[in-house]
């Protein structure tokens, strides 16, 4: 097992260890193949079950460690796999006992097993050879083995699954929760117009704070850009919580989504949630008209020319609202606020919250039972009888 704490350079290596966990020299387990040593670096892997040669030799007198190793049936190879320099007499000394053997670790993750099938040791000359023909065979895993295998990996198994399906249904739900949206049958017709929240809120980055345009009376404006078509967009956020009239308003706003005129922001549709509504328009670069007016900053100058061209632009589509279109369409709130600049300086009138739809002609005229609108902004008679003249 591969253990960054003490550096290890992978999960298959032989390493020197001096009285501590962390390597003098470790290198790729495997052995140096051909005749004297010439041939190439060939693998081998610890894990696989086949036994193995190791030749662990030391030499005082240049204080050199070597390490080989080589498949069980091959001879030492003449190049060594690891070379250490360490002088071990500062660990070897003659103030106590000292202990040569052999020890094994999995690394503490599965259960397995380590055999030592021969070994020879000596000390100032070379180590006796092995015969090989006497080593005992490896033992094979039995049944028993696998059980009690399956029985410490499958629980592990099994729970981490659990988790990651527990982990995968939360994160389902928790999507599900932040796009979720009010669908009824009536809105069928107007699904072109409609928008998912789902692309609105990436449009918006999640209505960052750092994209809010302004706040007024009926909620919060978040510029946006879409997803699909990188278009620029604001999106203005209602709370609602009445089902009254909501299909004859959501028409309304469908309705709205038809005007086509150079001077008035399109609204392009618009998406329901539990108790909130979001409306869709244009994005208007330039800000309001009011924030121009009183920019404090310098950074907009409205000589009189370009006021009387916006004037003359919100004019014009105030004209197309009340004679041009269809129908009949009632802003009852005029005011600079709502008057809004696109890239080149034009005014266009824009927030249709309180519009309203007449037919030309019609009995039901351009006439309310209650005051809309902004005092200061609406005909006096509005706000001293509830009628308009």
């Amino acid at each position: 097992m591969q253990n960054d704490e003490f550096q290890d350079i992978n999960d298959n290596h032989v390493g020197v260890d001096v009285n501590s966990l962390h390597s003098v020299q470790s290198y790729y387990a495997g052995y140096y193949g051909g005749g004297g040593g010439s041939g190439g670096f060939r693998n081998l892997t610890l894990i696989s079950g086949e036994a193995m040669q190791v030749w662990v030799d030391y030499d005082a007198e240049v204080a050199q460690i070597n390490v080989t190793m080589a498949p069980l049936s091959m001879a030492k190879p003449a190049r060594p796999l690891v070379s250490a320099r360490y002088n071990l007499s500062t660990i070897l000394t003659d103030d106590g006992p000292a202990f040569v053997g052999f020890s094994a670790a999995t690394g503490g993750t599965l259960k397995s097993r380590h055999y030592v099938l021969g070994w020879s040791f000596s000390i100032d000359r070379p180590a006796p050879a092995i015969d090989l023909s006497k080593l005992p065979k490896l033992p094979r895993v039995s049944a028993k083995d696998r059980t009690r295998t399956l029985e410490i990996v499958l629980p592990v198994a099994t729970a981490a699954f659990l988790l990651a399906a527990g982990m995968a249904i939360l994160l389902l739900v928790r999507r599900h929760r932040r796009y979720a949206e009010l669908h009824e049958d009536w809105e069928l017709e107007f699904g072109p117009h409609r928008f998912s929240y789902k692309d609105l809120f990436h449009a918006t980055d999640g209505f960052k704070n750092s994209n809010l345009l302004g706040i007024g009376g009926f909620g919060r404006v978040y510029k946006g850009v879409l997803p699909a078509s990188r278009t620029e967009i604001a999106v203005k956020r209602v709370s609602h919580e009445s089902k009254q009239g909501m299909k004859e308003f959501i028409s309304e706003i469908v309705s709205l989504g038809r005007l086509q005129h150079r001077n008035l922001v399109q609204l392009l549709g618009y998406c329901r949630r539990k108790g909130e509504l979001l409306l869709v328009y244009d994005y208007m670069p330039n800000g309001s008209l009011d924030k121009c007016l009183h920019d404090r900053e310098g950074q907009h100058t409205l000589d009189w020319a370009l006021r009387v061209q916006i004037i003359k632009g919100v004019a014009s589509g105030l004209s197309y609202l009340h004679l041009d279109w269809e129908k009949v369409v009632v802003h009852r709130d005029i005011k600079a606020s709502n008057v809004l600049l696109d890239g080149d300086m034009n005014g266009r009138l824009g927030d249709f919250g309180l519009a309203r739809l007449y037919d030309h002609g019609g009995a039901d005229g351009p006439k309310t039972t209650h005051v809309v609108g902004t005092i200061g902004y609406i005909a006096p008679e509005l706000g001293r009888t509830g009628r308009r003249q």
